[in-house]
């Protein structure tokens, strides 16, 4: 909705933290995989008194393992740590003075260590003659929400959100670097309230982002900062077989103008078991090309920007409206309770910040001149065939084109067509705690275009579609009570990978090195084991 902000091209995601509800929650989880993987993740809620709750989240991982599976010279994944840890604090006096509120403070570093096979992260790049890259991440985020609910309305309240976000990142792609610095502040005020009853209900408020960007590649330095305040205003309609949701907001950017941004979202119950949603509006938001990009810097690529005025970058802001329908239908299938359901999105781009790899010797940026969208078809069947045996099957249908510089193309690494089946099954009976449950995956993942890499030598030249492909993935777990859990699971079962994922790694140094071409797994099948403690 309009409410949370101008970004929603293709949706958005809301994150909530483990909070303490009604009794204290403690749980361990351990993971370790059988190619040097290994995770730790502990969660504890607990009330200090009558209105305060608090949480402690911690999670750690490591890869300590090398793996060159297909003999190129390079670790088939990154080596490296993380470690997350989060404190979060709760207010909650709703039902006496209608007050809560919420603070939460949160820290992350991750490095990441990869390239060839003894590459030392330890000596500087330019003393060693392989390849490496080192990616060494710092985030720091604290933010506080806080409601009021008008006592004897209870329809009607305000809430305020404040958050401020560093992050930054030093790192290196054999002899390229990058640095990049954010540091975000966002506000958020939302009043809401009704228009004589419930069935019609507002949202309405202001909002301000700060957004500080100071960037490094090569020998150029990137800065700029994002103010935007804007206003918003939603209006909700229920009745009693539909829910209609219509919002707008202006948002005041000092580097890309006044953007208006209008949203209607429409839902209808043809009955309890059909339903209808539709969807449609416009969506805004500003580039990172560089960020959103590194994937393609561990390669000898040249940068190029082709830029057209615009003042991030020197390229315009991405612009998108998009519409969708979603019918769901629920029925009886072999005695038993199945749905299914059917969407449809189409995005179309008033402008966009294209990547061109079409030049295997260059990666371009530039905006736009032309026509880009994306059509999306998904359909999925729930259904079960006996007790406790539950099955899906969903195939997916995925067009996204655009005018590049050299005419319309299909956008690369996008699998038109997407396959996925899955099987659940419990052994849980009423009144036991103990029991196990198997799971099992099967995905399809049709070909996809390559960029064009006719200019490479005959024998570094890769086809312009690459081979569909299936993976595997089971998994077993055990119950022994309300409290344990352990499982045994494995991953690309079937053994599926691409070859030759990097061009011309022999030479990771010359003219035509490229790790930006990985379109399928590169790791073998990997099994892995983990173990879950409650109290």
């Amino acid at each position: 909705t309009v409410v949370n902000g101008y970004e929603s091209i293709t949706g958005q995601i809301n994150t909530e933290f483990v909070k303490f509800n009604k009794e204290p929650e403690n749980s361990v989880n351990l993971f370790a995989d059988f190619n040097g993987r290994y995770e730790a993740n502990i969660v504890s809620t607990s009330k200090l008194n009558g209105k305060w709750g608090q949480s402690i989240l911690l999670h750690g991982n490591a890869t300590v393992g090398e793996m060159d599976d297909n003999n190129d010279t390079f670790l088939d994944r990154p080596k490296g740590n993380q470690i997350n840890a989060a404190y979060l604090l709760d207010y909650n006096d709703l039902e006496n003075y209608g007050f809560g509120s919420h603070f939460g403070i949160q820290y992350l570093v991750d490095k990441r260590i990869a390239g060839q096979v003894g590459f030392d992260d330890k000596l500087p790049q330019i003393s060693q003659n392989k390849y490496g890259v080192n990616i060494d991440i710092n985030r720091f985020q604290v933010w506080n929400k806080t409601g009021y609910i008008f006592k004897g309305k209870p329809y009607q309240s305000i809430g305020l959100m404040n958050q401020f976000t560093y992050h930054k990142q030093n790192s290196f792609f054999g002899l390229r670097n990058y640095f990049g610095e954010q540091k975000t502040y966002y506000s958020n005020l939302i009043f809401e309230s009704i228009f004589g009853n419930t069935n019609h209900k507002y949202k309405t408020g202001a909002s301000f982002l700060y957004d500080d960007y100071n960037e490094d590649y090569l020998a150029q330095n990137f800065q700029r900062t994002e103010t935007v305040p804007g206003l918003f205003f939603e209006y909700t309609l229920t009745g009693l077989k539909y829910t209609l949701v219509a919002g707008s907001r202006v948002d005041f950017h000092n580097l890309a103008g006044t953007q208006f941004t209008p949203r209607i979202n429409f839902k209808y119950d043809f009955s309890p078991k059909t339903i209808l949603r539709l969807s449609a509006g416009k969506g805004f938001r500003t580039a990172n090309i560089f960020a959103e990009n590194q994937q393609f810097f561990a390669s000898n690529r040249s940068v190029e920007i082709s830029q057209n005025g615009g003042k991030i970058y020197g390229l315009k802001p991405e612009i998108a409206w998009n519409y969708g329908a979603s019918l769901q239908q629920d029925f009886k299938l072999f005695g038993k309770k199945a749905s299914w359901i059917t969407d449809f999105f189409r995005t179309d781009f008033q402008n966009q910040v294209l990547v061109d790899l079409e030049n295997p010797q260059k990666i371009v940026f530039y905006n736009l001149d032309g026509k880009s969208f994306a059509n999306s078809l998904q359909t999925q069947l729930d259904f079960s065939v006996a007790k406790n045996l539950d099955f899906r099957v969903a195939y997916k249908y995925y067009d996204v084109q655009a005018d590049f510089a050299d005419g319309r193309k299909e956008i690369p690494f996008m699998a038109k067509n997407r396959g996925f089946f899955n099987a659940a099954y419990s052994t849980k009976k009423e009144g036991k705690d103990a029991f196990w449950t198997f799971d099992t995956t099967v995905q399809y993942v049709g070909k996809q275009r390559i960029p064009n890499t006719a200019s490479n030598p005959t024998n570094l030249q890769l086809p312009e579609f690459s081979d569909a492909y299936m993976t595997w993935n089971a998994q077993i777990a055990h119950n022994f009570n309300k409290n344990i859990r352990a499982y045994f699971g494995g991953e690309n079962l079937t053994g599926t990978r691409q070859k030759n994922p990097i061009v011309d790694a022999q030479n990771p140094f010359g003219n035509y090195f490229d790790g930006g071409m990985v379109y399928a797994p590169i790791m073998p099948a990997n099994f892995y084991v983990g173990f879950d403690v409650n109290f």
